[in-house]
């Protein structure tokens, strides 16, 4: 199915445009914020109100263009490079905040940057994920042909270890006056806590899917609980069982699912192998 026809079929999303509102009215609001620190010296209260009143317009701005224009999260979702643009795009704000930090004179522009990034970055791994789940559901409609058990990988007291390691980090710079640090620190810990949601390590009670390997016609989808991941067949050049690991080879982003993830690996290998359009095992 192209992108033109998704984008004819695809229903309003709500929550994606909201994601897509606050993205813009963050990216909007760090290049106006660094702007006026960089261009001027405005007190504490002009800078805050500055970036409040760029982010209700860029967020405003934002839902308005994903309202009119249908099919904008299949599009953003489609491929892993746009998806990554959306990370992406933060980029010149770490670039502003590491030319900033390292001049002989301390400049409040760095922080300010650096802060911008982090707030951007984080929106747009969220942004990257809903846009990722609505392709995967619009490319997949129906009930699936086959489908598995799936319990993805996690260590849960790692997973808390580190995240608690990084906000008393941040808390501890932050109470020092070192905010470098501390939005390092916390934009880590925000990272951490949102990909530990949206890869299926971290569960909020029983609200959710239940996680599963769905198999279309089309291809398989990833179900966590909260985010969901299309992987088309003409994508997968090998499939293979190497001892434990069952591995669908598509290149950089290999698919790989060890024996304690799903309960037969081996049906799962047979049922792939009959999918893929060139037949290709391994």
């Amino acid at each position: 199915m192209t992108d033109h026809a998704l984008a004819v079929t695809e229903s309003p999303d709500v929550r994606f445009r909201l994601a897509f509102g606050a993205y813009v009215g963050l990216l909007v609001a760090g290049v106006a914020a660094v702007g006026v620190v960089a261009f001027a010296d405005p007190t504490a209260t002009a800078l805050l109100g500055t970036a409040v009143a760029a982010f209700l317009g860029g967020c405003l701005a934002g839902v308005g263009l994903a309202s009119r224009v249908r099919g904008l999260a299949v599009r953003l979702g489609r491929t892993w490079g746009r998806r990554a643009t959306l990370v992406l795009l933060p980029v010149p704000f770490g670039i502003a905040a590491a030319a900033s930090l390292v001049t002989p004179l301390e400049s409040p522009a760095g922080v300010v940057a650096l802060a911008a990034a982090v707030a951007v970055a984080v929106a747009g791994s969220v942004l990257r994920w809903l846009a990722a789940t609505r392709t995967a559901d619009a490319l997949t409609p129906g009930d699936p042909i086959t489908a598995w058990r799936w319990d993805p990988p996690s260590s849960p007291k790692l997973d808390a270890l580190l995240l608690a390691m990084w906000l008393l980090l941040g808390i501890g710079d932050g109470l020092a006056g070192n905010w470098v640090g501390a939005l390092v620190w916390a934009g880590l810990a925000l990272a951490w806590a949102a990909s530990g949601l949206a890869e299926g390590r971290w569960r909020l009670g029983s609200i959710g899917s239940t996680p599963e390997i769905r198999v279309y016609e089309n291809g398989l989808v990833k179900c966590r609980p909260y985010t969901r991941e299309f992987v088309p067949w003409d994508d997968i050049a090998h499939v293979r069982l190497r001892e434990d690991e069952l591995v669908l080879d598509r290149g950089l982003f290999d698919v790989r699912f060890d024996r304690d993830e799903l309960p037969d690996l081996e049906a799962v290998r047979a049922e792939i192998e009959g999918r893929l359009p060139n037949g290709a095992t391994g």
